[in-house]
């Protein structure tokens, strides 16, 4: 897929079905895939940290998740994809899955949100081989990083969601991603809250118009100023 580097990042230029179809055709193959995501915040790190900008740049497929990032290009004159937040392709990725019958294994957040993500894809997506969950709160170092892999690893799961947050996630994918026989490694960030409602979404006229950053702010002040402004 094509990419441009927008401020010392390799983003491509992926559309919504793009993504859909390289994730579907990952799960399915024999080379294993990481798949991460930049939003302003995500640049600002890069910014910082040299070494999170590698493993984005390391990636074999990065894509935009925040208006913002979408913005910054084009008023530096590039032309980025689709704007591409999780919570809006997931659901379609879970049907894909189920067809081809890719099993999903969640890594991340609580055991509360971990086991109400459970109940939610149960409800919503039955045919999926929802092939687990663990927890995202574990030394990354050590018995517990060893309990996380085998857990992955036990699963069978094709597709791998992590969703322990920026750049944590993204870290921890680099430095175990070839001890994980999932195919497809996805940053999925604070997705299972979203889905399962812990955290509100905006109004739909908000988010289809980039707006959710401001609706965020509105109900999450304190969480939301130290990430994005």
């Amino acid at each position: 897929m094509e990419a441009v580097a927008f401020m010392g990042v390799r983003i491509h230029r992926v559309y919504r079905q793009d993504l859909l179809g390289y994730i579907l055709e990952a799960a399915g193959g024999r080379q294993q895939r990481l798949i991460t995501n930049v939003n302003v915040r995500a640049m600002n790190l890069a910014w910082q940290d040299p070494y999170f900008r590698a493993i984005l740049n390391g990636s074999d497929l990065v894509f935009v998740d925040g208006y913002g990032v979408v913005l910054g290009a084009r008023l530096a004159g590039l032309t980025l994809g689709e704007r591409l937040t999780p919570a809006d392709w997931l659901d379609e990725m879970f049907e894909g899955c189920a067809e081809k019958g890719y099993g999903v294994f969640w890594l991340g957040d609580t055991e509360e949100v971990c086991q109400a993500f459970s109940l939610y894809l149960k409800k919503h997506h039955p045919t999926l081989r929802f092939a687990g969950y663990h927890h995202g709160f574990f030394k990354t170092h050590g018995p517990e990083n060893e309990a996380a892999i085998a857990a992955v690893n036990a699963s069978g799961a094709e597709v791998l969601l992590v969703g322990m947050g920026m750049p944590r996630q993204e870290k921890w994918l680099w430095e175990n991603r070839h001890r994980l026989h999932a195919r497809a490694l996805i940053t999925a960030g604070g997705y299972a809250r979203i889905a399962t409602g812990f955290i509100p979404r905006g109004p739909r006229w908000m988010t289809q118009h980039g707006l959710e950053w401001l609706y965020r702010l509105m109900v999450q002040p304190g969480y939301t100023w130290r990430r994005y402004l």
